[in-house]
């Protein structure tokens, strides 16, 4: 098969993030070091890129494919799920973002090291894995046999339309072999959150969920293998003061369907610190909760 037509249409909108760092030594001697990783454009002078990519920097410079150079500015971070927003001066063609994803589906890895093309193709192994994000709390991601190489992270993974579905992430050291991406609905989720509030803001609920399945819900006899099951609470959370209780099914968050950990984080980003209505099953009735997350500090 051949994707050079896919690559074409993408690479002009991925950039080079350069990165410089002032470090101390041992005996307390400054040091400035780089780092290299990638990153794409979204439109109005807009750049995505990855947390990790860009975390302690002292100065960004964003290069374009055909070597145009600006300085980036970090408009806001998300390191719960390692992602990254940069404004620029330069003029480059957005890429679409699909938040459609299907296991199987042949994507590519898209990078561009230094303004080198940086390809590699694979498949989605899995739409729903976990893995550690750079602060240490759990992050959902994207899983493909596209290798990442160095200096792809922070760029795209796209489908064979173009569109991006996934960033880029190469942070996970023991992964060689396996690529992993934050899903477009994170990003988007991100993207919304950041423009309803201008920052970025944690919104925090205090509960923690396990996706159903048909397996797991003949198991532990549950009505339904629909939504995500309610595992913990944290007693002094607002979900807690709103009534919800380990066992409680999540169906519906603002009469969206919440199918795993995915749909429920990007749901509650999407709405930021507005007052939001859950849709439960306990035992066989429906229960609608109100709940009014707090900023997570």
């Amino acid at each position: 098969m051949d994707f050079s037509s896919v690559i074409e249409k993408v690479s002009d909108s991925v950039v080079t993030i350069v990165t410089r760092q002032i470090t101390l030594d041992d005996f307390l001697t400054p040091n400035v070091s780089e780092g290299i990783g990638s990153g794409f454009a979204i439109g109005n002078n807009l750049v995505v890129t990855s947390y990790h990519v860009i975390r302690g920097s002292e100065r960004i410079i964003i290069v374009s494919r055909e070597g145009f150079i600006s300085e980036g500015e970090v408009i806001a971070v998300n390191p719960y799920n390692d992602l990254a927003l940069l404004s620029s001066e330069l003029e480059l063609k957005p890429l679409k973002i699909s938040e459609k994803v299907k296991v199987g589906e042949a994507v590519l890895a898209v990078g561009s090291p230094l303004g080198l093309d940086s390809v590699t193709f694979g498949i989605i192994s899995s739409i729903d894995r976990t893995i550690q994000s750079p602060i240490g709390t759990q992050l959902y991601v994207l899983q493909t046999d596209a290798a990442v190489n160095p200096g792809n992270s922070g760029g795209p993974l796209v489908n064979t339309n173009g569109e991006v579905v996934g960033v880029v992430t190469a942070m996970i050291p023991y992964a060689q072999g396996i690529g992993f991406a934050i899903p477009s609905r994170l990003l988007r989720s991100f993207l919304e959150n950041v423009k309803k509030h201008g920052r970025y803001v944690r919104p925090y609920l205090g509960i923690r969920v396990m996706k159903l399945n048909k397996a797991l819900s003949t198991y532990f006899r549950l009505p339904t293998s629909d939504g995500v099951i309610v595992v913990a609470v944290d007693p002094r959370s607002p979900a807690y003061q709103a009534g919800i209780r380990k066992g409680d099914i999540i169906l519906e968050i603002n009469d969206k369907k919440i199918e795993n950990q995915i749909d429920l984080v990007s749901t509650i980003e999407e709405a930021g610190l507005e007052e939001i209505e859950l849709t439960l099953l306990r035992g066989k009735d429906k229960v609608k909760v109100n709940v009014m997350p707090i900023e997570f500090a």
